[in-house]
């Protein structure tokens, strides 16, 4: 398991393992496919923008973005390499990412444009010398739901979606606005209809870029399935024993949904 909490953050060493990133791809061996790798495979510099991630089953972990491929080393594209972990490695996989992003993003104050010229000892944040304004790794919440209707769930298909995937309504939290308000807000502008009894599932790291997605549960109200033009190609109702292509259930998308199957299957 990823431990995060630690009281000061360590540079690069031997006994370190790192997670190399090129563009939107994981780096992986090309001799055993494994992407967390040593010292013995890879060798840190400042150009690469090592960024300490946490403690992996007690060894230090470090993201780094790479501007080149290294010799012995393969792309897989984050999403698909993410798609065929565990819990565990999801996670680390998802902060590595997260904080490299980050990293390489914020290299100069947003507020009076000066360059940083360190990292915090214990936390992720960066500091302006100038301002002393700080900035932390940002975060996105993005609200994520299942909808039933009967012993149907709702499935939707986006605009850049491969013609038979379907997945949930989601959509980014808006200021000033609760994960709840933006369950209901999203359903009724991508698919027209309004639901209720809208309750958390559970919650999940979305790396592209920042996101967090945040699961929940709705029951449809009224109203007819109107995609909205630009955003949904598709929607409809689909029985728990005829659904389309869904995602995995690596994904909060998939679970929300197997979740919703399983209530309503309890229920028949």
């Amino acid at each position: 398991m990823l431990t995060i909490g630690t009281t000061s953050h360590p540079k690069p060493h031997h006994n370190a393992l790192f997670i190399l990133m090129y563009r939107g791809s994981v780096l992986t061996t090309s001799k055993t496919s494994e992407y967390l790798v040593s010292m013995d495979h890879f060798q840190p510099t400042a150009y690469t923008q090592p960024i300490f991630c946490g403690e992996w089953h007690g060894q230090d972990v470090f993201a780094c973005l790479v501007t080149t491929v290294p010799p012995g080393f393969l792309e897989i594209g984050l999403r698909e390499l993410l798609f065929g972990q565990d819990e565990s490695h999801y996670y680390l996989l998802s902060r590595a990412r997260q904080l490299a992003t980050w990293n390489d993003d914020h290299k100069f104050c947003g507020r009076c444009g000066t360059s940083f010229n360190s990292k915090h000892d214990t936390e992720h944040t960066k500091i302006c010398p100038k301002c002393n304004l700080r900035h932390y790794p940002r975060i996105s919440p993005c609200i994520i739901v299942a909808i039933r209707k009967g012993n149907e769930i709702l499935l939707a298909r986006g605009v850049n979606s491969p013609s038979g995937r379907f997945s949930n309504i989601a959509g980014f939290v808006e200021a000033g606005e609760s994960l709840e308000q933006a369950v209901a807000r999203e359903v009724q502008e991508e698919v027209g209809i309004k639901v209720t009894n809208i309750q958390y599932a559970s919650s999940q790291p979305w790396s592209f870029p920042h996101q967090l997605m945040v699961g929940f549960l709705a029951d449809y109200v009224e109203g007819e399935i109107t995609p909205a033009p630009g955003e949904i190609a598709e929607a409809g109702w689909y029985k728990t024993d005829n659904l389309p292509q869904i995602p995995p259930e690596a994904t909060i998308s998939g679970q929300i949904i197997l979740e919703q199957i399983s209530r309503i299957k309890q229920e028949q």
